[in-house]
């Protein structure tokens, strides 16, 4: 009986070498897991021990394991809603680019605290998201929604967006810093179907009256100049008239300026004449030269 059990004893021992290393992938870091079972004789499993290993193969023995937490950077995207003051909903995006903090304390203080899963035993990023990121931005969503009336949110989007990334970021660094939120983005704010309806109608509200407005304001333009086009001439023809009065009044005190300028304007006018025509030009008759007026 006594070799019957060392040779079962020898085929565990066996069985357990081909499982005495374990790998700790590329953005992860774990720490070794104390185990202990009859191959053992029952010596050790005090948990957790030794530093925190980055990756690599680690020689584990037969019945320890490395436990692990997931550093990778992932990115969320999820769709929150909340209920205004006045009982409508409104919804929007959001995207979450974090990973954990794996300071090696870090580390240490999330495999304590938290159950890695069975099959990988692996504390997956995922998990860091539901537990610590999800409920401090459904909070924030909340908070920042639900006393606002929907007109209030139709109108203050983007203070209310402002006011829901303030707040997260404030949970995010109450919690310790156990993840890392390396973006935060918010957009899509969504209207009910009502909502929307009415949001397009004013726009398009407000579309015909600018076009009304700018339509009256040409026409105010174009009256306005059509009435300083009224001004300028009038103010022409009160030029011109001034210019007539000065002239009908010169003519007045030198009548005999006219038979002068006559006189002195026909021999081009008798020049001109003959180059397009076929006329004769004569010298003109004297008597219609300068005829002296009596004295007075």
């Amino acid at each position: 009986m006594r070799k019957i059990a060392l040779f079962v004893l020898s085929l565990i021992v066996l069985g357990g070498t081909g499982c005495s290393s374990e790998d700790i992938p590329q953005a992860h870091k774990g720490r070794l897991f104390n185990k202990t079972g009859v191959a053992a004789f029952w010596i050790g499993g005090n948990g957790f021990d030794g530093p925190i290993l980055g990756p690599g193969t680690y020689y584990t023995g037969i019945y320890n394991e490395i436990r692990q937490v997931d550093c990778s950077t992932n990115t969320v995207k999820e769709h929150m809603e909340s209920l205004t003051k006045d009982g409508v909903q409104f919804g929007l995006d959001t995207y979450v680019r974090y990973s954990a903090d794996c300071k090696d304390q870090t580390v240490s203080e999330l495999l304590s605290s938290m159950v890695a899963d069975v099959n990988s035993r692996i504390i997956s990023n995922k998990l860091l998201y539901e537990t610590f990121i999800r409920p401090s931005l459904g909070e924030a969503v909340r908070e920042s929604i639900s006393p606002k009336t929907a007109n209030e949110i139709n109108s203050k989007r983007e203070e209310i967006l402002t006011s829901i990334r303030a707040k997260f970021e404030t949970r995010m660094k109450e919690k310790g810093g156990v993840t890392l939120i390396k973006e935060f983005v918010l957009s899509n704010l969504t209207f009910p179907p009502a909502m929307n309806a009415a949001n397009n109608d004013r726009a398009v509200q407000a579309i015909l009256k600018e076009t009304a407005i700018a339509e009256r304001e040409k026409v105010t333009a174009q009256t306005e100049t059509t009435r300083m086009k009224v001004e300028l001439a009038k103010k022409q023809g009160e030029v011109e008239a001034a210019r007539i009065d000065m002239i009908g009044a010169a003519l007045r005190r030198n009548p005999d300026f006219l038979q002068y300028d006559m006189q002195a304007k026909m021999p081009e006018i008798y020049k001109e004449a003959g180059a397009n025509g076929n006329m004769v030009v004569t010298a003109p008759s004297p008597s219609v030269l300068v005829t002296p007026r009596p004295k007075k």
